[in-house]
């Protein structure tokens, strides 16, 4: 097999995200190079793309066979040799050999039958899985909770919650049939890394901002079972292994009554005023006290006799004082590298409180008990 370096190196980047790191099957640290494919997985996500010179089949060891390329002029051929247990490089000015599991170690590639399959524009829908990911739970114990649940019907909707706070975007976008499903958080990195690398193929038109302007679509199929696949344009295709189980009513957990405080914020003086107070904070559960009365909003903590606190100027506000408490890690996470404006609304009592900023997911985060 013969390969551009440049071109090589353009794969083992595109696959890159699907190569396990620390795999306990020792395949899985490779890639397979077969019938004009290029293979990798980590048992959640297997991502096929095509790659025409490849006319055998072995396994690239991708750790070490990056590590050596990135030295090599990417203009240079790159003649790849395979032998049982052993794979061979070589270019004009140097070679390189490195033994190799077997061809057969590598998982199969999954047979897919779709079941429904539609186009979808990933430029809206990979970056809200990829937003409300953050949200997502990170204890093993709760499987439907360690993925992004994306609804797809009309419209298309993604969310993910952890228990104590919860993302949720409708987007303006229809799939042919409803359906539930919880993606894998590391799939849904490498759903916006093939997002990202892959290239666009806009519609023809004789004037460049139409083309500049185009919606980068995705082939999306279900298998009516726990896959579902992504056919990124004619040569790049990933497959998801789904997350057993049905994930919350993400809808039902969101505040249906009037607000009884509805106000707006400019996010980064928000942020500033909350880590004022975030060293007291973490000293008591990491409790935040938010009062809001008027235009002002005062953010204060308490601690072993420390107090301190930290006024914020509100657009709406309410005549009648309205207080509750938050986690500073939760506001923290949630105002990190926002801008402009934030709205936030809460129904009293025990209920969530509801971010809103620009177009970015709706968050609620629960409320924690304070002494006041």
């Amino acid at each position: 097999m013969e390969i551009q370096i440049a071109r090589f190196r353009e794969v083992l980047e595109l696959l890159k995200p699907a190569v396990a790191r620390k795999p306990t099957i020792k395949s899985l640290a490779y890639i397979m190079l077969k019938d004009g494919q290029a293979i990798a997985t980590d048992l959640e996500t297997i991502i096929a793309t095509a790659v025409p010179e490849a006319d055998l089949t072995t396994l690239v060891p991708f750790k070490d066979v990056t590590k050596v390329l990135q030295y090599v002029h990417g203009g240079e051929l790159l003649h790849i040799e395979a032998k049982p247990g052993k794979l061979s490089l070589s270019w004009s000015d140097g070679k390189a050999a490195f033994p190799v599991e077997e061809p057969e170690d590598f998982p199969d590639f999954p047979e897919f039958v779709p079941d429904v399959e539609g186009p979808l524009d990933v430029d809206s829908l990979i970056p809200a899985l990829a937003a409300v990911l953050p949200y997502a739970a990170n204890d093993a114990s709760r499987p439907v909770l360690n993925g992004v649940t994306l609804i797809l019907g009309d419209p298309v909707e993604v969310a993910a919650g952890d228990g104590f706070r919860m993302a949720d975007k409708v987007l303006p976008l229809a799939f042919p049939k409803n359906i539930i499903v919880i993606l894998p958080a590391s799939s849904v990195r490498v759903l916006k890394h093939l997002w990202q690398k892959t290239p666009r193929t806009p519609a023809p038109s004789e004037a460049l901002i139409p083309i500049l302007m185009d919606k980068k679509l995705a082939q999306i199929a279900h298998d009516g079972k726990e896959g579902l696949r992504f056919q990124f344009g004619k040569n790049t295709t990933a497959i998801v292994k789904l997350v057993s189980g049905k994930p919350p009513d993400w809808l039902k957990l969101l505040p249906k009554d009037d607000p009884i405080l509805k106000v707006q914020v400019m996010a980064p003086e928000l942020e500033l005023a909350v880590r004022r107070v975030r060293e007291v904070a973490v000293e008591e559960k990491g409790i935040v006290r938010m009062v809001f009365k008027g235009d002002t909003a005062t953010i204060s903590a308490k601690a072993d006799g420390q107090e301190v606190q930290s006024l914020v100027k509100v657009l709406g506000g309410s005549k009648a004082k309205q207080k509750f408490a938050l986690n500073e890690s939760y506001l923290l996470g949630y105002l990190k590298d926002k801008q402009g404006i934030v709205s936030i609304t809460w129904t009293g009592k025990t209920s969530p409180v509801t971010f809103q900023s620009q177009n970015d997911p709706r968050v609620v985060i629960m409320p924690m008990m304070a002494q006041w």
